[in-house]
């Protein structure tokens, strides 16, 4: 790798491991709140219509998240850190 050519993040690699669970939850919502081109007016429309969306959730997928969520803390325990199969 060339001198200069990466920059740190500031955040260690294992946490952007960790939460991609949430990342996974933001962007389902993200997609279904800006569904067809969809824009707000204000914060609380646009507040409504997240709320919205995160209550049509189905519980079982949050579930299958957490549960990854669960299985990955116990490879990054194991690793030391180190990368995991995630």
């Amino acid at each position: 790798m060339a001198h200069g050519s990466a920059k740190p993040t500031g955040r260690p690699r294992i946490l952007n491991d960790l939460d991609k669970p949430c990342v996974n939850v933001w962007g389902l919502l993200a997609r279904s709140v800006y569904h067809h081109g969809k824009q707000f007016q204000t914060v609380g429309e646009l507040k409504n219509a997240v709320t919205e969306e995160w209550d049509k959730l189905q519980s079982s997928y949050l579930e299958s998240l957490t549960r990854r969520m669960s299985n990955q803390l116990c490879q990054v325990m194991q690793k030391f850190g180190g990368r995991t199969s995630y």
